[in-house]
């Protein structure tokens, strides 16, 4: 199959990248859908100072939907998109948005999510297209990948259900006033606070993230954390798509992959065990090399790359199909 699917990813990331990070600049003005608009409560990231963690440089996206894909608030200019899903849930939570208003943009990322499941971080994500460049770049210098044990990838797998789920634990609990006066400005969006996405987007349209916020003892610590998952994600020189293994963005999403339309299937008979599969693997997926029945071995950690229809040596041993449709084979 030479490296068709390499290219024609590359390309789709390429055009995601320029849309998601400079659609702003592309479309200055704000484009209506038919989801309702939700409006924001307090706090919201448009009032924070420039020296504040949640400063944003602009007050609205070009288009009120969020994807499950690590589109930021925090680009140039507010950006195409509004933000991701967990950014959606967090801040909505928080504010205690209405069902009915939540209701229809929910379904809209259900239906993303069924429809594609992970192949929205594998080739929509910017942060993924990011961290794809520096496995290129590692190769480039010839060095070798640090490999990562199945001790060490279970950890990664508990850390990003954990950063998921406890980030919108803190999002519920800061809408009761309970919990203090301005406890809810210091912990508003806890996830995107440390999330590398708030200090790495920003400079690519030419602005200044917000580096230190020394306010209070939450948002100095909170710089502290973010200053760790910043240097975290540069781990993905030597561990392809280090990010992806802890990204709650990913959790979430994981949840829909086995049962997505978009689905790996294998025919054993076809299959030689050659191992090629787990080999490339870039986030060291298993699955497709040890499932031996017939049928569906997409893995809730595979990113739908396709590295392993690519590179698998045995004609029609795996194939993408979608709605049971064959997309393309090994």
């Amino acid at each position: 199959m030479s490296n068709r699917i390499t290219i024609t990813r590359r390309i789709v990331q390429t055009v995601c990248f320029v849309l998601l990070l400079y659609g702003a600049f592309i479309w200055p003005a704000h484009l209506e859908t038919g989801l309702p608009r939700i409006p924001g409560g307090a706090p919201r990231t448009t009032l924070y100072e420039k020296g504040r963690i949640l400063w944003v440089s602009g007050k609205e996206s070009v288009v009120d939907l969020y994807i499950p894909a690590l589109a930021c608030r925090f680009v140039a200019r507010g950006g195409l998109l509004k933000s991701c899903i967990v950014h959606f849930f967090s801040e909505n939570f928080t504010w205690r948005t209405s069902f009915r208003l939540m209701l229809p943009h929910i379904l809209a990322l259900t239906i993303m999510c069924v429809l594609l499941g992970r192949l929205w971080c594998g080739w929509v994500c910017p942060m993924g297209a990011m961290m794809d460049a520096m496995t290129w770049l590692r190769r480039l210098t010839g060095r070798g990948r640090l490999q990562v044990g199945e001790d060490q990838q279970r950890f990664l797998f508990n850390t990003r259900h954990l950063l998921l789920w406890g980030s919108l634990a803190v999002s519920v609990l800061i809408a009761f006033p309970v919990f203090g006066q301005g406890v809810n400005d210091s912990l508003f969006l806890i996830y995107c606070q440390f999330c590398p996405a708030r200090l790495l987007y920003p400079p690519f349209g030419g602005v200044n993230p917000c580096w230190s916020d020394t306010t209070n003892t939450i948002s100095s610590f909170l710089t502290g954390v973010g200053w760790a998952m910043f240097a975290l994600f540069f781990l993905g020189f030597a561990i392809p798509r280090f990010w992806c293994r802890i990204c709650a963005i990913g959790a979430l999403v994981g949840y829909f992959n086995r049962g997505a339309l978009l689905t790996i299937e294998k025919e054993p008979g076809k299959c030689s065990s050659c191992g090629t599969c787990r080999r490339n693997c870039p986030v060291d997926v298993t699955r497709v090399y040890s499932d031996r029945r017939a049928g569906v071995v997409t893995d809730p950690e595979c990113q739908l790359c396709l590295t392993c229809l690519e590179d698998c040596p045995e004609p029609g041993a795996l194939e993408l199909r979608l709605l049971g449709r064959r997309i393309v084979r090994s």
